[in-house]
């Protein structure tokens, strides 16, 4: 008859011994006859990693590359326990005797001192990281997180701890993340410089509005985004630097007013735009070096942008890049005062 196995934290678990090793979830603990797992722990950090790919550690290791704190591994093949790892702390390599493939890999925090995080930053075996199955434990500030992960294409639905951070400098860049979770609405977020850069994104979660960014410098530049929640504003952004270039966007959200926008240097460089919201007077802009470049925005609304610009933007030698757009008489005369009398420097397709 086999043995019933009793879990860590006091946890039953449902397992049966000897040959057959059968159980649910992540946690285990071990009986007369062998591993009995439970119930999945829903607060374990749990990755996918393909150990064969390139990175410091050989092809059947695996570096937690930057990790803090102290920890468990349980590493799986098929749902199979095939290795556990115990009293870990800080970066650590293990060694999977079941040779170079891939493993999901969950990982559990010591009750003092337990692991919060890892840290590649474009070094270690970031390579080796494809998956974030579950975030769970992980709640880690630190700066380029998963910077250089190149093979990472999916991340956690369990996006709490991401809502809480306030900078993500680089956190997910030269990732090939295509999609982000539905939960995950940066609430908090003031810098976002280069956090998905080089990324595969093709849209956005609705509700990300990104209500208290000021800083945007490169966040999403090179991505795939065709358009933008509708409820995006950017209202407090400050700093636009190259945000969405090179992205596929067509149209902008009506209410994306960018009142408090000083520096959009290339920030809608390479993107498809034909016209911008009626309220766009970019009033504070310093400078709109390259701002539009490549982007043909309708002689009417590029011509009204122009006059407003006159009308209400009183700093002097502001470079700005209108594209390919094309201006009317009286996008003419309002070009002309921005030039004479403050010193603009202006790039566009000319008039009608």
């Amino acid at each position: 008859m086999s043995d019933w196995g009793k879990g860590v934290n006091n946890d039953i678990g449902w397992g049966q011994g000897g040959t057959n090793d059968i159980g649910y979830g992540s946690i285990y603990a071990v009986s007369n006859s062998g591993l009995t797992l439970l119930l999945k722990d829903n607060t374990a950090f749990i990755i996918e990693v393909k150990t064969d790919n390139a990175g410091t550690s050989n092809d059947n290791q695996f570096q937690f590359t930057g990790a803090e704190g102290d920890y468990d591994v349980v590493a799986k093949q098929n749902d199979i326990v095939v290795a556990t790892f115990d009293n870990l702390s800080g970066e650590q390599t293990i060694t999977l005797a079941n040779g170079a493939g891939t493993y999901i890999l969950e990982v559990n925090a010591k009750e003092v001192d337990g692991f919060t995080g890892m840290r590649f930053n474009n070094s270690g075996d970031k390579e080796k990281i494809t998956k974030n199955l579950q975030w769970g434990i992980f709640n880690d500030t630190r700066q380029e997180l998963f910077y250089g992960c190149s093979n990472l294409t999916e991340i956690g639905s369990d996006v709490n701890w991401l809502n809480s951070i306030t900078n993500g400098f680089q956190m997910f860049r030269d990732c090939s993340i295509t999609s982000l979770p539905s939960g995950m609405t940066l609430a908090n977020l003031t810098k976002g410089f280069q956090m998905f850069k080089d990324c595969s994104i093709t849209s956005l979660p609705s509700g990300m509005t990104l209500a208290n960014l000021t800083d945007g410098f490169q966040m999403f530049s090179n991505c795939n985004l065709t358009s933008l929640p509708s409820e995006m504003t950017l209202a407090n952004l400050t700093n636009g630097t190259r945000m969405f270039k090179d992205c596929s966007i067509t149209s902008l959200p009506s209410g994306m007013t960018l009142a408090n926008l000083t520096i959009g240097e290339k920030m809608f460089s390479n993107c498809d735009l034909t016209s911008l919201p009626s309220e766009m007077t970019l009033a504070n802009l310093t400078n709109g070096d390259g701002m539009f470049i490549n982007n043909t925005i309708n002689t009417a609304r590029y011509s009204t942008l122009l006059v407003d610009m006159e009308d209400l933007n009183s700093n002097a030698n502001v470079p700005f890049n209108g594209g390919l757009s094309k201006y009317n008489a009286d996008g003419e005369t309002a070009k002309n005062l921005l030039i004479t009398n403050q010193n603009w420097t202006i790039t566009d397709g000319g008039q009608v």
